[in-house]
């Protein structure tokens, strides 16, 4: 038995993929007791989603600076040789500091945004107050980053595009 499925009506556009990604992630900060911040960027260091309430330009501008450092970060991590001699995948990655706790993981790979199935990975940056339980917090991370990778994608920029927007 086959199943007749369209895949065109799969793929979304970019703009509709990303207010869903937004979505999700005003939920999940919302319905996640300490966290503060949850922002979605390409392994290579930009911004793809962010809270809807962050509009301002100084609120998109540390975005920005959110989003770069989390990806350099993991890639830190990534090129890291363990105790056993080897480079292993990095599940999360914690920073405590001082005003709040960070979380990083690699969020995702698929076809979210394209047909043509060329996309990359995605770092998620979880930002939680000094207080909250970070074992639910990763845990709830986790649980997200499981139910929606397909969809916490970046599509593979070319040449002139910005956003990944021709």
């Amino acid at each position: 038995m086959t199943n007749d499925v369209n895949a065109s009506a799969l793929v979304h556009s970019l703009e509709e993929t990303r207010e869903q990604m937004t979505g999700l992630l005003d939920e999940f900060v919302q319905d996640t007791t300490g966290v503060t911040h949850a922002v979605l960027s390409s392994r290579d260091g930009i911004k793809q989603v962010h809270p809807s309430h962050m509009t301002s330009k100084a609120d998109i501008d540390w975005l920005d600076e959110l989003a770069a450092s989390a990806s350099g970060l993991m890639s830190l991590a990534k090129g890291t040789t363990g105790p056993t001699g080897d480079k292993r995948p990095v599940q999360q990655l914690l920073i405590e500091r001082s005003d709040s706790l960070f979380l990083l993981t690699e969020a995702g790979v698929g076809n979210a945004f394209t047909d043509s199935g060329k996309s990359v990975a995605t770092v998620l940056l979880v930002l939680a107050t000094t207080d909250a339980n970070m074992g639910q917090v990763a845990y709830e991370t986790g649980r997200m980053v499981e139910r929606f990778a397909p969809f916490m994608t970046t599509p593979i920029r070319l040449l002139g595009q910005v956003d990944g927007v021709a």
